[in-house]
């Protein structure tokens, strides 16, 4: 699956979710604080990401979470924030 992200300099920052994204090619040093998710989380074959933007400029990347172990009880990936939580409770 291609990304649904444009990156140019050429057109202004656009946010057409979940049928298109125009990007800047760089982000800038306002995406240290002002970046967002943008929709759900998507699948790419086994691999899970979710789009983030930034408020300020527009830039956007896929942001892949990282995949935690299989659970043991229902031998299905759990969702990462889930899983991490049980670590630290």
């Amino acid at each position: 699956m291609a990304t649904i992200v444009e990156y140019t300099d050429k057109k202004r920052p656009l946010n057409m979710y979940p049928k298109r994204i125009v990007s800047p090619v760089k982000g800038k040093a306002c995406c240290a604080r002002k970046m967002e998710q943008i929709g759900g989380i998507e699948r790419e074959g086994e691999r899970s990401y979710f789009y983030r933007r930034c408020r300020a400029c527009g830039y956007t990347v896929r942001h892949f979470l990282s995949a935690p172990p299989p659970d043991q009880r229902s031998g299905q990936w759990e969702n990462e924030l889930s899983y991490l939580l049980k670590l630290v409770g």
